[in-house]
């Protein structure tokens, strides 16, 4: 079976949910577990809140765990997929600075750097407030990002310097993707260039940004919008590291890892 894509797009990995899947592990629920872990040990409510939901594995797989667990997205294509795929269960369309459910969670997530195309300083303030507004008192906070930090280490400098490639099976097709990265410095902006191959199509170029939110500014921002910090880390990382989810956390502070994970407390 060849693989048909959509090209009319302005994030290719995120209109091609087949895709998507296939360069972030398909059958993969360490995150999901990572989440369900988190909402343990920090002994949240069972009402909880995706921001950023993808193609769903993790409201599916929290519901499963006896949560009620709701969905958002600004992808149609990745709505459409999830609601195929797990019928019955709450996704719902919205973006991160101003979406409005009318209702309050124990808990809330936002993973996969999603927060990141947060660009600017009233973009930001904008999601966290929103996020606030949308929790209850005393509900928790869980954010996973790309570590603006990660880029000031030797190994984060080498990101810039060489290109990253890597392949993917889809359907019977073999996906090429080649990234470059480079940051514009005054905006805090991480500039990704990809290249996709697909045979029977020509080559898909595409340019991405992402916000580089240090870990102080953060902080910062996250105080302004109503939280309380329990705990910035880099590791473990549930994208990175091998995590055992029925073994105790142990946290790493040293924030030279290539994500940043926040579990803050709405007050």
């Amino acid at each position: 079976m060849s693989m048909k894509v959509k090209l009319d797009t302005d994030n290719f990995l995120h209109t091609n949910p087949s895709l998507y899947l296939a360069f972030n592990g398909e059958h993969d629920q360490s995150m999901a577990q990572f989440i369900h872990r988190l909402l343990i040990d920090y002994k949240a409510g069972k009402k909880v809140l995706d921001i950023g939901c993808g193609p769903g594995r993790e409201v599916a797989y929290l519901h499963q765990a006896g949560y009620e667990a709701v969905g958002l997205d600004n992808s149609e294509e990745m709505l459409s997929w999830a609601r195929e795929h797990y019928r019955g269960l709450p996704f719902v369309y919205g973006n991160q600075s101003d979406f409005a459910l009318g209702q309050q969670f124990d808990a809330l997530y936002c993973v996969g750097s999603t927060f990141l195309y947060n660009f600017t300083n009233v973009e930001v303030l904008a999601s966290l407030q929103r996020f606030r507004q949308h929790l209850h008192p005393g509900g928790l906070l869980y954010l996973d990002m790309r570590n603006a930090a990660f880029f000031l280490t030797k190994e984060g400098q080498r990101w810039l310097t060489e290109e990253l490639a890597e392949q993917r099976k889809v359907a019977d097709t073999v996906v090429s993707l080649q990234t470059r990265f480079s940051i514009d410095l005054a905006a805090q902006l991480l500039e990704r260039d990809y290249c996709w191959t697909v045979p029977g199509y020509k080559p898909i170029v595409e340019h991405l940004r992402h916000r580089l939110l240090f870990p102080q500014e953060l902080a910062y921002y996250l105080a302004s919008s109503g939280f309380r910090l329990l705990r910035m880390f880099d590791k473990p990382a549930p994208h990175v590291d091998i995590v055992d989810p029925d073994e105790p956390f142990t946290y790493s502070q040293d924030m030279v890892g290539t994500r940043m994970q926040i579990i803050a407390q709405a007050v």
